[in-house]
């Protein structure tokens, strides 16, 4: 895949990805010459379909200082008459020139401006401070522990369980291993969220604990006793281990595009440089990407 080339390139990608319901979207796509038959590199890429007829619309990106001329826009649609693209859209960060304007529209070609601006409803749609904290952690798993109450002689017991040992259903059926049921907690959105919720970054240890487990029809979730056989109803389960808090912190700048209002953002998660993009549509619509590449 080509190298992406800039922020404000990732940027107009996020912002078309928020419009385009439906669509594809791709950043840096390698689009085939009808002349030459090779590769030319577009900088975003929508694919979609109107009715039963595919449509491509591509978009190019200019992160100047200075304001985009004719030069550009004639230099653009001579590479797009030779590329498959049903309509073009130019971007360009310091806007474009009166000519330029007029003779992209003599050609069909839409032409998009992100201009900084002030926006209280942006504001208000991010929080009073328009900063946003974004939170992940990443857990390991140090042991499993099993309770089980007592039952007729045998007094309550608590198992150290291995990610093979099987569960039960009460009439015996098998579940599976214990180790995929780990997995599936740790990958609740639920639970995660009831982690994470007052997580912060001197955290290094953490326990989920599921009181009364059952089973996938709601009965009882059992493990088999070697000694004496039976099968023992689980009365909790405990997963614990180290975790990783990482908080980041996207300081959000403000833009508009027509009635569109953009705020955008870019932080370090996990090593990996990320770019935020909440936009707020005509229609009221809220919405918010999130884009991740590896860190330079």
């Amino acid at each position: 895949m080509p190298k992406r080339s800039n922020d404000f390139q990732r940027l107009i990608y996020l912002i078309r990805h928020s419009l385009a319901d439906g669509a594809t979207v791709t950043e840096s796509k390698l689009m085939r010459d009808r002349i030459t038959q090779k590769p030319r590199e577009v900088d975003v890429v929508i694919e979609g379909t109107v009715g039963s007829q595919k449509v491509i619309v591509s978009v190019e990106c200019r992160h100047h200082q200075r304001v985009a001329d004719v030069t550009w826009v004639e230099q653009a649609k001579t590479k797009h008459d030779r590329l498959a693209t049903n309509a073009l859209i130019l971007t360009s960060k310091a806007g474009f020139t009166d000519e330029a304007r007029r003779v992209a529209e003599l050609y069909g070609i839409e032409l998009f401006t992100v201009e900084d601006v002030e926006s209280a409803d942006i504001a208000a749609m991010l929080g009073p401070d328009s900063t946003l904290w974004y939170k992940t952690t990443t857990l390991s798993v140090e042991y499993v522990k099993v309770d089980f109450p007592p039952i007729g002689e045998l007094e309550s017991e608590t198992l150290v369980s291995h990610s093979e040992n099987l569960l039960y259903t009460a009439d015996g059926a098998v579940i599976g291993p214990i180790g995929a049921l780990v997995n599936a907690a740790l990958s609740d959105e639920s639970a995660r969220a009831g982690l994470l919720a007052d997580a912060n970054e001197e955290h290094k240890w953490y326990t989920l604990t599921w009181e009364t487990p059952l089973d996938p029809v709601g009965g009882p979730l059992c493990m088999q006793k070697p000694d004496p056989p039976i099968l023992r109803a689980a009365d909790r389960i405990r997963i614990a281990g180290p975790c990783v808090v990482e908080i980041s912190r996207f300081e959000m700048r403000h833009a508009k595009h027509g009635d569109l209002k953009i705020a955008w953002g870019k932080a370090t998660i996990g090593g990996q440089d990320a770019m935020l993009v909440a936009s707020i549509h005509p229609t009221g619509e809220k919405k918010i990407s999130l884009d991740f590449k590896k860190a330079k």
